[in-house]
């Protein structure tokens, strides 16, 4: 158990994640939170401790900055990522994901860190032809057409291992599709307000889904675990993209999207998702490997979290009414994010 007076240094605490970590450690006690954060980040999803947390002018991918904010540091939360499918920021997702990951690694090392706790994605599991089901157990199969994007985060978990066999006291977490409410054009917080301008399409597989306060909750069980050398799938439940566009639509009182986005309509879109692209010179949303990734029939298996680590999931359901309120909320106030209450 962390004594609640440890110093702990979370990265990302400005994003969707990193935020309701830090708001959850805050409500539980931990009061010596140090964060990193650059000088454009906005503390909008940190309302009531933004001010009482010590913020460090720090960037994961400069080893020399992050050095200047481990002193006397007990615990790390890495919950900094880039998530881009645009081949543009290729560069700027490996820097980040792998090099900063490669940098925190390091640094903790050099100051002695007690617990790392790393925060990553179902996207660095592995994946094959053989089966749909994928676990902490899946070995990564490099034959795989996959995005940049998870090769990314595979990668960074590669470097938090290396840490781990170096003398790291690690846990990883590898959420599935979050939901929650913070930025609405950014990270998956995105799909709010993509689906207020209207989608007619649904794609035709599945995927996993997490509330946002399963994951924080699941960082404080793994910061206060005697678990070393282990990682845990979070995902409450895994649905059809159907189900999940009619929820979400529904939610925010919107056209439920009703038409099926087949093999011939998802190459047209992610070709004219890249002419939008070039003729705008805005980020790409969508390549040939994401829209290929939408039409698999993917499980999450959580059944390591559940009974090992003790996690409880929220009705998925329940969580997409909860966000949904909130989007709706916040559009009438004109505001550009939400925030969701620490429970």
């Amino acid at each position: 158990m962390i004594n609640k007076k440890s110093k702990i240094l979370i990265t990302g605490a400005t994003g969707l994640i990193g935020s309701h970590i830090a708001r959850r450690l805050w409500k539980e006690g931990y009061h010596n939170i140090c964060a990193t954060k650059r000088p454009s980040s906005k503390m909008d999803l940190l309302p009531g401790i933004a001010d009482k947390l010590h913020w460090l002018e720090a960037d994961v991918t400069d080893i020399v900055s992050l050095q200047n904010c481990f002193e006397g540091i007990e615990v790390v939360i890495h919950a900094a990522a880039v998530v881009s499918y645009d081949p543009k920021k290729n560069d700027l997702m490996n820097d980040v994901n792998v090099g900063g990951t490669a940098n925190m690694v390091n640094v903790a090392l050099d100051y002695g860190v007690r617990r790392f706790v790393y925060i990553s994605s179902v996207a660095a599991l592995g994946k094959t032809e053989k089966s749909t089901v994928r676990s902490e157990n899946t070995e990564w199969d490099h034959s795989v057409q996959t995005t940049d994007y998870a090769i990314s985060k595979y990668k960074s978990e590669k470097e938090a291992w290396r840490g781990y066999a170096e003398g790291l006291s690690l846990v990883i977490l590898n959420p599935s599709f979050v939901i929650g409410a913070s930025n609405w054009t950014e990270s998956s917080s995105r799909i709010w307000s993509q689906m207020a301008k209207g989608i007619p399409y649904y794609p035709m597989g599945t995927n996993g889904y997490v509330d946002v306060r399963d994951v924080s909750a699941a960082a404080l069980m793994a910061m206060n675990s005697d678990f070393n050398g282990e990682r845990f799938v979070l995902s409450a439940e895994t649905i059809s993209y159907k189900t999940a566009f009619q929820w979400i639509a529904e939610a925010i009182g919107v056209k439920v999207p009703s038409r099926a986005l087949t093999p011939l309509l998802r190459n047209i879109a992610w070709r004219l998702e890249w002419l939008r692209s070039m003729l705008t010179g805005t980020s790409l949303l969508l390549t040939a490997a994401s829209a290929k990734s939408t039409a698999e029939e993917t499980h999450y298996d959580n059944v390591k979290s559940r009974k090992i680590l003790g996690m409880t999931y929220r009705p998925l359901k329940q969580s997409i009414q909860v966000v949904g309120n909130i989007f709706v909320n916040s559009q009438k106030e004109g505001k550009d994010y939400g925030v969701m209450e620490v429970d």
